[in-house]
């Protein structure tokens, strides 16, 4: 599939809005992108064609359990990545989260493995925001 990067993006926005208690909507991913509505629409077609959402007319747009596990991960990955930035090479807080963006969609296992046990047992993100238990 192409634009992994764009399919990870959108799980994580649902993943995140669902966390805050929020409605996942087309309209809530079209602000939250700044894109069009019919832009949301269509990689909302592909993602449940992907059986990684639920959608439905006039319901809230749901993660499948695949699509769950999927949006944990880059999520995991992410608030990891923040967390090591910060304690380990001295990133001031307000610079982590654009480099975090890019680093998290390495599909390298070895490498959030190794930044785990670098991190040891670690639950917050330098954010607060629990970072989610996930095998990589």
């Amino acid at each position: 599939m192409q634009k992994t990067i764009e399919k990870e993006n959108y799980l994580k926005a649902i993943y995140k809005m669902d966390e805050k208690l929020q409605k996942v909507s087309v309209t809530s991913l079209s602000k939250h992108f700044n894109v069009s509505k019919s832009t949301v629409s269509n990689m909302i077609k592909k993602l449940v064609f992907m059986n990684l959402i639920d959608s439905k007319a006039y319901k809230p747009i749901l993660l499948t359990r695949d699509g769950k596990k999927a949006a944990v991960k880059i999520i995991a990955k992410h608030r990891l990545i923040e967390l090591y930035l910060v304690n380990k090479m001295q990133f001031d807080l307000d610079e982590v989260h654009e480099i975090a963006e890019e680093i998290e969609h390495i599909k390298n296992t070895k490498f959030f493995i190794r930044m785990q046990e670098i991190l040891g047992d670690v639950k917050l993100d330098p954010h607060g925001s629990v970072i989610p238990k996930c095998d990589f």
